[in-house]
């Protein structure tokens, strides 16, 4: 198998060491060897996020999907955002073309209730209003897997896990390059190399884009440009007998043009702004393997530094920190019983519009993951946080699976979540806005259900639909009488969700989706804003000869609840050819909206018309 060699010692086996690194975020190297790996089925996939251990997606009752390097360069993503947007549950909103701000929504939870995690670290930016995470400078190439957990999941992550959480692992071996650019004036292009051995890995890799984009206001003329690079380094090695160290680090640095809210109308159009952003990601771990005793000790550090100019005169600035340490245990109580069990610690900060705060948390939690026979696993657990500046929660979780057959299984799972007030909703006192020091955590309640069908040769074709609902109580909102942040809001979302992986013959595919998300603000009876209903995705390929592929995707988007105004529904088709020369090199193509339609994520923002873009890529 390609990907990280390890040493084959009774003490370290492969399979050991490649379960540890799975739990601190590593995966195979490339795209085909994750294949190899993950999918000798459909239902044979290995995920990392359910449990926070390497687990067989057979023996979870949690509703996750996956999205593989593969596919990734498949389909020629660009932005995680772009690859979130095919994912069932998922709703992206974005401002304007490359480089606006981006964020995923999971069956209505709002991106302060989504909580992205990337190589172990949790990525959401302190200094946001509601602590979500932007993922405008989110380079796809440098991404190996994400996985999409759906569902509330505090009961392992922790706050802002009530929609559900994002997993993103980069990519740790194999030596590649790729070199881009399209309409707009767009380049694109990027390095890694890595190298691998007995003894350890290691990777460095850089990629960029530049685009002169279009105007982020719809009713705008002027180009709004945008360029960002992004580094990643990841390295491993064994220390002693029983013991592995790893480090990764990310950095990303971008400059946006956006549109803002000029006088006299102070409505959205053409402005100078720019936006800059920085942010940061590093971890270190340590690994412990025994025969019956996996661990893993972490300390890690997130920063984002935002800084916007209107001319040279600074109109806004935020800077947000987040440093973890954490430790979790992996016990193997019987064959048939597993304890998973952890500790953490945390500090965040956030220096914004006046605002500058930092605050400290603290939490244990644990479960039990039981086999009590070979057709059914089930899971429960709790756990309790603390904070320095509000009120603590506890939440818990249970999880279900029964494998009827090889090819039939039904899930179910029920749990808890919780949103932690930000630094910026606790403190801001700018503009008159009264700081309330007394804000309690959302809460939410969520189950899900749901059954899969495996089928065709060596069960590769998969259908599966997963019905759910979850209710948020104490949802915080901005009261216009009291003018400040209150625990004044309740939600409820609920709806069906389907999954269909389709081999039509050997050399035509079909991905499909559908999502079906009623989401209501209870407290006013209306659609979640950037919510669609209904919202369905269609990946084709074909290949009429050896290493030629023709693809093609098509979003179907429901009517939006907005403001200043609904976002009306549409259709959008993408058209994608790929050649591979020899085993390193391929040509790829494709046209971006190919109908031309005239669409927009916020009300207000416009989104790119017909475009086409090609490449080349060179794997060594």
């Amino acid at each position: 198998m390609a990907g990280i060699s390890w040493a084959a010692t009774p003490s370290f086996s492969k399979k050991t060491a490649f379960q540890i690194a799975l739990l601190a975020g590593m995966s195979a190297s490339s795209g085909t060897a994750a294949q190899e790996y993950y999918a000798q089925s459909a239902g044979d996939k290995i995920i990392v996020s359910a449990l926070r251990r390497p687990t067989p997606v057979s023996e979870t009752g949690s509703s996750v999907s996956v999205i593989t390097a593969e596919e990734i360069i498949e389909r020629q993503y660009i932005f995680a955002a772009d690859a979130l947007r095919d994912a069932a549950g998922v709703a992206i909103a974005q401002n304007g073309a490359a480089g606006g701000a981006s964020s995923a929504r999971i069956r209505g939870a709002s991106s302060g209730q989504t909580l992205v995690v990337i190589d172990g670290v949790v990525a959401n930016d302190p200094s946001a209003p509601q602590g979500g995470f932007n993922f405008a400078n989110l380079d796809a190439s440098t991404i190996d897997r994400i996985e999409i957990l759906r569902g509330p999941q505090s009961l392992l992550y922790g706050a802002d896990a009530i929609g559900g959480v994002i997993v993103v692992s980069t990519r740790r071996g194999g030596t590649e390059g790729f070199l881009e650019g399209g309409s707009f004036g767009t380049a694109r292009a990027g390095l890694g190399a890595g190298f691998e051995n007995d003894e350890g890995y290691g990777r460095l890799s850089f990629s960029g884009v530049t685009t002169g984009g279009i105007s982020r206001a719809d009713v705008g003329n002027e180009k709004d440009g945008y360029r960002a690079g992004t580094a990643t380094l990841a390295a491993g090695a064994s220390l002693a007998e029983h013991w592995r160290g790893e480090i990764t680090l990310r950095a990303a640095r971008s400059r946006a043009e956006i549109d803002g809210f000029p006088p006299p109308a102070f409505a959205l159009g053409d402005t100078e702004d720019i936006e800059r952003t920085e942010d940061y990601l590093a971890s270190g771990r340590l690994l412990q393997s025994f025969s019956n005793f996996d661990g893993v000790l972490t300390l890690a550090y997130n920063a984002v530094d935002r800084r916007n100019t209107d001319e040279g005169v600074e109109t806004y600035s935020a800077k947000g920190g987040r440093i973890t340490l954490d430790y979790i245990a992996d016990i193997a109580i019987s064959d048939a019983v597993r304890l998973i069990a952890g500790a953490e610690a945390e500090r965040t900060r956030a220096e914004v519009s006046g605002v500058n705060e930092s605050a400290r948390a603290g939490a244990v939690f644990a479960t039990l993951d039981i086999k009590p026979v070979e057709t059914v696993t089930f899971s429960i657990g709790g756990r309790r946080d603390e904070f320095s500046n509000f009120e603590g929660a506890t939440t818990a979780r249970a999880s279900a699976v029964w494998r009827l057959d090889e090819t039939w299984r039904f899930r179910a799972s029920w749990g808890q979540g919780f949103r932690a007030p930000s630094l910026f909703e606790l403190n801001y006192d700018q503009f008159g806005v009264t700081p309330n020091p007394d804000l309690r955590p959302e809460k939410a309640n969520g189950f899900d259900a749901g059954v899969e069908k495996l089928f065709g040769e060596n069960r590769r074709q998969r259908l599966a639909v997963t019905f759910f609902q979850t209710r948020v109580d104490d949802q915080i909102d901005f009261d216009l009488m009291q003018n400040g942040y209150y625990n004044i809001d309740e939600a409820r979302s609920r709806g069906v969700e389907v999954e269909g992986d389709f081999a039509l013959s050997p050399r035509l595919s079909a991905n499909l989706t559908y999502s079906f998300t009623d989401a209501i603000d209870l407290s006013t009876d209306t659609q979640l804003l950037r919510q669609p209903k209904h919202k369905g995705t269609a990946v084709i390929a074909y290949t009429p000869v050896d290493d030629l592929t023709l693809a093609a995707s098509v979003i179907v988007n429901g009517r939006e609840n907005d403001t200043p105004a609904p976002n009306d529904a549409f259709v959008r088709l993408d058209l994608r050819a790929a050649y591979r020369f020899t085993d390193m090199l391929e040509l790829y193509g494709r046209i971006e909206n190919a109908t031309d339609t005239d669409y927009q994520d916020i009300s207000g923002y416009g989104e790119p018309g017909l475009a086409a873009h090609g490449g080349v890529r060179v794997r060594l």
